[in-house]
């Protein structure tokens, strides 16, 4: 009776132990993959904000202003709302205060300097995601734990933290709903024992350390402030530095057990004192069995819901477990493994048949991991396909190993369904491979360290451009390591300090990254270096062969030089063309003063010249209108040809001034040319007849009888050449031919050409008799006379209209000069309705301004010969006075008098208040410069008249200023289109 007790009793006990240790292990399992993939994606949502932000390799000007942005904060609270395990998102900056939060906006001023997470990265440069102490939510008191990451610069300096608030009475909901009662427990810890979360919850343990812990075993441990002991499955959460603790008390495990134990002991000590006792005992015995019956009956119950939960569990975790019979040749399955495989429910399973289910490629690797493990008696992990009944394949995961001792020795293992998962990583190694095949299309070199700066990866372009280096490249070798080989074998070669100096220097500006850094190869080859930071901590560097670059650049910067040095030079030149350019100005300003000093001297000079040579025409003119013999009026008319040759020199003095100066200018107006010519050809053809020469124009067919141009100027061109062709013409004839030709851009040119039978020219004349005061030879101008200025002031005057002179001549056979001119067709001008001047029948009262005696008599003497009645004053002082006392019907003025001028006594006359200051002005003056006419209009003069005084000229303005209808006309305006051209000598 007493044996059977005992086995009945240890029996009890051997199962609930290996039960309770069976669920707690699998329980702990699947608590920590649904615990991984919580955290998992807390942490996607770090790194996908860190990347989606840009909050890696931030640049140090801007990295404070974008942290703070508002749409940083927008991006936070919009991520925040995705995961109910998060409480909040925040960012610290690298000086402790708050940049940022999903909750609060505008951010307050916070320190948060003394945070478990900001000291860490501070303090420690690592990429590794950070878990913190539990800590209170100042708001409702709940516990909070902190995962963070750490934020860099582009130089990989500290730069702030990222940081998620993660509620830990999410995971306490979580852990409930796997129906642990009555002495259970479900504890999520930090690697170093700390508690973070725990069901039932219990404020006191929450963020005490549990130093006994220890992942991946179950053990027996002190877990609560009652210091009890409990059965106790760790395992660690896979990818994070956490473990999920799952604990069963000891009296929740054995309370049944110690109850039927004691029961049957009492039951035994009965016997032995009798065998009434023993039947009363008995009967109470029945009765405490049927409750100890009751009382398991309950504990399988209990039992049985915990087994229901925790096959929930599996199957949200997709994993399930076997457990082999005593004769570990079939092994009892759950539920969900069933669901796994495909397979019906059996109470027992063969080993033939997963073996059976597993792809026939991966039955060897799992055969000798099963067998490797039985022969170490050590458990095996291993990953491998099964094929369902229903033709799915599927991927697991079977993790197993031996459990008990001796006899009792039985296998236990954990299949999990990681299809998701490798499909996942399928997709992964896919786009790795794709992410390969973009590295290897680069065009520059490529090589990638990780956040240990360690050696990962080059491409094969990496490798030519250093196939020296490319045997070194073993992934795992860190970056100085391989800088010591390859100085080892010579590669490099640093100058100056030593070469560990010289390395340390260089990791430096490795891990700090750096800008585009150039070197020239020892084969001579330019290479460009890169390196960039990756969000992980790794680095990235990036080689680029710029030889033909450096090779273009250093042609660029050769031709550079050589415009430099021509730029050097076309300074230097300009400098010397500054410098000449002064002394050209300095010369311009003396041509100038030169010039306005021969101005002055030719007014003076034709003043001078033009009042005697007035006085003398004017009394050859007055002589020749007296009576007079033959020999009287022959000398009359040599002195008047003298006086007109005179004349006409200092006309052509005069005109080659104006010329000079470009004061001339040309003018486009409606003409018939025919008219022109002939009337040109009739005005000389009296000098021509006294000297026997025919003359005649020749127009050419087809020539237009209206074409616009400078009728005067063509006019006076056409009678130098005239008077030339005349005067060096002995005998023979003067022929003037016109003709009209279109020129191919659609303009149309006038050619004049003037051909005569004279003594011709040679070469070198013709080379030169366009220029001023030149003619053919000094004997020429001693037979024939002339200034040598007409032919310049053709020329002159044909460049001004736009045209060109030219001649064709051999000595003794003639010359024939050529003028083209741009003369488009016009049309007939608008006949011109200038009064028609009728002599006057009244005696008009005319005053005369005039300082020369000989002059001032010959005006009277043509004056009273008119009938008019003239009064002479010898200045213009007493001009002023004159009009001042009585009204003249026109006054005479002289411009250069002394005492007051003609100019300023106009001026003061046209000051007068009443009707004398409309008086008619004419003056009078030997001054025929270019730029007079505007002088003296501006100063108020209606007319001029130049000396020599010609008294036709002289009589019209008379008639056209002093008839009644003119009488009170005002002074003429420099402006005025319609006013009449005065008239002068020419």
């Amino acid at each position: 009776m007493l044996i059977a007790a005992g086995l009945t009793i240890k029996n009890l006990h051997d199962r609930v132990e290996d039960e309770t240790k069976a669920n707690l292990a699998q329980l702990s399992f699947v608590l920590s993959e649904e615990s991984s993939r919580s955290f998992k994606a807390i942490d996607l949502i770090l790194k996908d904000a860190i990347e989606h932000l840009g909050l890696h390799n931030l640049r140090r000007e801007g990295a404070e202003a974008k942290i703070g942005w508002r749409e940083t904060h927008d991006y936070l609270d919009e991520k925040m709302q995705l995961l109910p395990q998060i409480d909040r998102l925040l960012i610290i900056g690298a000086d402790g205060r708050l940049r940022n939060h999903s909750q609060v906006w505008p951010i307050p001023e916070i320190s948060l300097a003394d945070r478990e997470r900001y000291l860490f990265f501070r303090d420690h440069d690592t990429s590794d995601l950070f878990i913190s102490e539990p800590v209170r939510n100042r708001l409702d008191g709940s516990w909070i734990v902190h995962m963070a990451r750490r934020l860099t610069d582009s130089e990989g300096n500290f730069a702030g933290v990222l940081s998620a608030g993660v509620r830990t009475a999410y995971f306490t909901q979580l852990y409930e709903n796997v129906g642990i009662h009555n002495g259970g427990s479900v504890s999520l810890l930090r690697r170093d024992g700390m508690m973070l979360a725990r069901y039932p919850f219990d404020d006191d343990m929450i963020g005490r350390l549990h130093p006994s812990a220890n992942s991946g075993r179950t053990a027996v441990w002190s877990t609560g402030v009652e210091a009890s002991y409990s059965h106790v499955a760790v395992h660690d959460v896979p990818g994070f530095p956490l473990m999920i603790s799952t604990a069963m008390s000891e009296a929740a495990v054995h309370g049944s057990w110690r109850r039927d134990a004691i029961i049957l002991m009492f039951g035994i000590a009965a016997a032995v004192a009798g065998i009434l006792s023993l039947i009363v005992l008995l009967g109470r015995r029945v009765r405490g069995m049927k409750d100890s019956e009751e009382l398991l009956a309950k504990q399988n119950a209990l039992l049985a819901e915990q087994s229901e939960r925790l096959l929930e569990a599996q199957r949200i975790g997709k994993v399930g477990h076997w457990v082999t019979d005593p004769s570990r040749e079939a092994a009892v399955w759950s539920e969900q493994l069933f669901e796994i495989t495909g397979l019906p429910p059996s109470p027992n399973v063969p080993f033939e048949t997963l073996l059976d289910l597993v792809h026939p490629d991966d039955v060897v690797g799992y055969l000798r991991a099963r067998e490797a493990a039985r022969a170490a008696s050590s458990g095996y992990n291993h990953e491998f396909r099964i094929i369902r009944p229903d033709g799915e394949m599927r991927w697991v995961r079977m993790e197993a190993g031996p459990r008990g001792q001796g006899a009792d020795r039985y296998f236990f293992g954990i299949v999990q369904d990681i299809t998701e998962r490798k499909t996942a990583e399928t997709g992964a190694e896919e786009s790795r491979l794709r992410l390969v095949d973009a590295i290897e299309a680069l065009t520059m070199g490529f090589v990638l360290f990780d956040k240990d700066d360690k050696f990962v990866m080059s491409n094969t372009h990496f490798r030519e451009m250093f196939p020296a280096w490319a045997a070194l490249l073993e992934p795992g070798i860190s970056y100085q390591d391989l800088f010591r080989k390859a100085h080892q074998l010579g590669l490099i070669s640093p100058k100056g300090d030593g070469f560990e100096d010289w390395l340390q220097r260089k990791v430096r500006r490795h891990v700090a990254g750096s800008k585009a850094v150039e070197r020239r190869e020892p084969s001579g080859r330019w290479i460009q270096s890169i390196d960039h930071r990756t969000s992980d901590g790794g680095f990235v560097g990036l080689r680029t062969d710029i030889t033909a670059f450096k090779t273009i650049q250093a042609q660029l910067e050769q031709k550079l030089a050589y415009v430099q040095a021509i730029r050097s030079d076309l300074e230097d030149q300009k400098h010397e063309l500054e410098a000449t350019g002064a002394e050209l100005r300095a010369a311009r300003d003396a041509a100038q003063a030169a010039s306005c000093a021969k101005s002055d001297f030719l007014a003076i000079m034709s003043h001078e010249i033009r009042t005697p040579l007035s006085g003398m025409v004017g009394m050859v003119d007055l002589l020749r209108g007296t009576p007079l013999n033959d020999e009287q009026k022959r000398y009359t008319v040599l002195a008047k040809e003298s006086a007109d040759l005179l004349l006409e020199v200092i006309n052509d003095i005069l005109d080659f001034s104006k010329l000079e100066a470009g004061r001339l200018q040309s003018e486009q107006i409606d003409f018939d040319l025919p008219n022109l010519i002939e009337s040109a050809v009739l005005f000389m053809g009296e000098r021509a007849k006294k000297k026997n020469l025919d003359i005649k124009a020749v127009l050419a067919p087809g020539l237009p009888q209206f074409v616009k141009g400078d009728p005067t100027r063509i006019r006076q061109v056409m009678l130098n050449l005239v008077s030339n062709a005349i005067k060096f013409t002995e005998q023979g004839s003067i022929e003037v031919r016109a003709a009209y030709r279109y020129q191919g851009d659609g303009a149309a040119a006038l050619r004049i050409e003037v051909i005569d039978t004279g003594i011709g020219m040679s070469p070198e004349i013709q080379a030169q008799i366009f220029d001023p005061f030149v003619q053919a030879d000094t004997s020429i101008s001693r037979k024939y006379g002339g200034s040598g200025l007409g032919l310049a002031i053709c020329r002159q005057l044909c460049t001004t209209m736009g045209g060109t002179i030219g001649v064709e001549s051999e000595p003794g056979r003639g010359s024939r000069f050529w003028l083209e001119l741009p003369c488009p067709r016009g049309e007939a001008p608008v006949a011109s309705s200038e009064p028609v001047v009728d002599p006057t029948n009244r005696e008009l009262d005319i005053l005369v301004a005039e300082d020369s005696p000989i002059i001032a008599t010959l005006i009277r003497s043509l004056l009273v010969k008119q009938g008019f009645k003239p009064t002479i004053v010898v200045n213009g002082a007493k001009a002023l006075a004159a009009v001042s006392e009585r009204r003249y019907d026109l006054v005479l003025m002289d411009v250069q008098m002394p005492e007051m001028d003609g100019i300023s006594a106009t001026k003061a006359i046209r000051q007068l208040t009443g009707p004398e200051a409309q008086v008619p002005i004419i003056a009078l003056t030997a001054n025929a410069l270019v730029g007079q006419r505007e002088t003296y209009l501006a100063a108020g003069m209606n007319d001029y008249v130049t000396k020599p005084i010609q008294p036709p000229l002289l009589f019209a303005a008379i008639r056209r200023w002093a008839l009644p209808h003119s009488a009170d006309a005002p002074p003429l305006q420099p402006d005025r289109a319609d006013q009449p051209e005065m008239v002068a000598s020419s």
